[in-house]
């Protein structure tokens, strides 16, 4: 079996008290350890740590939790690993600090970040890979498309460095594979700070088709959240091991916690994930992995005389609800809308609360048979506006 470890990158933040951990004087470390399997360190990029600190991210965790560390920076930003620059001696140094994970089992992969506008140059960076012992993992992440090219991926497989898959604005999501393990980023997708932002339920789907794919090909596979902002990682990462179908007790408590937090904050936006295939579940929990809890609510508000179903069948639902309309075809796999939510909408594949209603008011049998299919082939459908047509 192949393992996926799926985390967060960090675990030290005051606004996740709330949300995930319980109160201020928790251990942050200790409480994360008990729900997650592993974390990304960053704090390694800006400096050094110690070997208390070292040792202190050994006692205060779970026997099977696993670390990934950031190099630090004065390697990857600063000296931009020119070796007569002297990165060897930088590299030894920090390798050396992070033996005591190493020893006990809980180091998984060293990630090589690049800066932003590092151009490719591969004579610099197989230099720097030639002085990488063997017993560690290794990932790169580049950020300047320069990089994306067979020579990269040729080059990364020569040394078993893992190139790091990114989801982010600027990079594409490619999971190409250049190693026996695989190294997966989720930096977000919204304006900078990219990571001000939480995943929807069909960006997730999504992901999860790729995972399972990547995961085909690889003997491990680590995977973390790095948008951090509010907690949604925590809840983005949770989702997705739902989705995968190992959600542990602690996990779905924390992820049970978590969603009710932001619901009752406001916070909460997303539709909802479906936990087992959608063939097994029915009409309401079908329609939450489409519309938000608060959207569905405004649905429910809309009086039934303010709807006029002009047309319903195996094919096509088409619908007129105030002043706007409706139209939903299985054979183009389209839906069709023209009010001012549903270009909000479109991106990530949810319902606004006039597709609520529509499904709502429509007999309920053909109401099941659509959203099955919509959920069931979710990636292929378009969602666009009505004046398209």
């Amino acid at each position: 079996m192949v393992e996926i470890l799926l985390g967060t990158s960090g675990w030290s933040y005051d606004e996740w008290v709330g949300p995930f951990y319980p109160s201020e004087d928790v251990n942050k470390l200790t409480f994360y350890s008990k729900v997650f399997r592993t974390a990304e360190i960053d704090s390694t990029f800006y400096s050094y740590p110690s070997k208390g600190v070292v040792y202190g991210w050994v006692r205060y965790t779970q026997p099977n939790f696993v670390f990934s560390a950031k190099l630090p920076s004065v390697i990857t930003h600063e000296k931009k690993l020119e070796v007569n620059r002297g990165v060897g001696e930088d590299l030894d140094r920090f390798l050396e600090l992070m033996k005591p994970l190493q020893t006990r089992g809980k180091l998984g992969p060293i990630l090589i970040q690049l800066p932003p506008r590092f151009r490719r140059d591969y004579g610099r960076l197989e230099a720097f890979f030639k002085m990488l012992p063997p017993e560690f993992k290794f990932a790169v992440e580049f950020r300047d498309l320069s990089w994306l090219r067979d020579e990269t991926w040729e080059l990364l497989k020569r040394y078993n460095v893992a190139y790091t898959i990114v989801d982010e604005p600027l990079l594409p999501p490619d999971p190409v594979i250049t190693a026996d393990f695989a190294y997966i980023r989720w930096h977000g997708r919204g304006r900078r700070p990219w990571y001000n932002y939480s995943y929807k339920v069909g960006e997730l789907e999504a992901w999860l088709i790729k995972l399972k794919e990547i995961a085909g090909k690889v003997n491990e596979v680590y995977g973390y959240f790095n948008n951090h902002f509010h907690g949604y990682a925590v809840e983005n990462c949770l989702q997705l091991i739902q989705m995968l179908g190992l959600l542990n007790e602690a996990q779905s408590a924390a992820l049970e916690r978590i969603s009710e937090y932001f619901k009752a904050s406001g916070m909460r936006l997303e539709p909802q994930p479906i936990a087992k295939p959608a063939s097994e579940v029915g009409f309401d929990e079908l329609l939450s992995a489409f519309i938000s809890r608060q959207k569905l609510s405004r649905a429910t508000e809309i009086g039934d005389s303010e709807v006029k179903v002009l047309d319903v069948d195996d094919r096509v639902i088409r619908a007129e609800i105030r002043d706007y309309h409706v139209l939903v075809d299985l054979e183009k796999r389209e839906i069709l809308h023209d009010c001012p939510d549903w270009a909000r909408c479109i991106p990530d594949k949810s319902f606004c609360k006039h597709l609520g209603k529509i499904f709502f008011i429509i007999p309920r049998v053909q109401a099941e048979r659509f959203l099955r299919r919509i959920y069931a082939e979710r990636e292929s459908w378009k969602f666009k506006p009505y004046l398209e047509t």
